[in-house]
């Protein structure tokens, strides 16, 4: 990209302003041309300074929502196995639009090594045409050690946003670990009462 040495020379700039913008571009980038992108970053890495992993992990955002194993890797997070997933557990099969939809999960590590996961979830919202179209939202990250197990719990806003139109009908909620989707639950989009 026509842009590539002025991201090599501002990457390191002492303004987090600065930085982020960067890694903006760089993540616009992403888009269309994944491979320029993580060699760019990998490159920023074999170099770090202090703000170096930030500027990256911002950069790659759009990368490690659409699960690409590449990316992931960079920034430590390698395929997970041996994982016992439970959930996504909803307490009501229904939520109206304005309100939230509550659910939680419990993932342990059943193998003999700790486990640094990259969690997010992915809610299928119901489209004009009927089908289903997916959106991924960061969760947390976590390194869970052999044997041991995180509970995590979220609400996510239905709330009414110009960017986004909530259509009432069946909807899904899935979690997606490290790149990978797991665990799938439906619920109803209802009208406000």
């Amino acid at each position: 990209a026509a842009t590539q040495p002025i991201l090599d020379a501002l990457y390191r700039d002492p303004s987090e302003y600065v930085r982020r913008s960067v890694a903006n571009h760089l993540n616009d980038l992403s888009r269309l041309d994944p491979g320029l992108t993580m060699a760019t970053a990998a490159r920023w890495l074999d170099t770090p300074d202090a703000n170096t992993a930030r500027v990256v992990r911002h950069a790659l955002r759009t990368l490690i929502k659409q699960g690409h194993p590449e990316a992931l890797h960079l920034l430590g997070f390698p395929p997970a196995s041996d994982l016992d997933v439970d959930g996504p557990h909803l307490p009501e099969p229904s939520v109206a639009i304005g309100e939230k939809l509550p659910f939680h999960v419990t993932i342990e590590n059943r193998g003999d090594a700790p486990a640094p996961l990259a969690i997010d979830y992915v809610i299928h919202y119901r489209k004009a045409s009927g089908k289903l179209a997916p959106k991924v939202f960061k969760l947390t990250t976590a390194t869970i050690a052999p044997g041991a197990a995180v509970n995590l719990q979220r609400a996510h806003p239905f709330k009414l946003v110009t960017t986004r139109v909530l259509y009432p009908g069946e909807h899904a909620i899935e979690l997606q670990i490290n790149g990978e989707r797991l665990g799938r639950a439906c619920f109803c989009l209802i009208e406000p009462a």
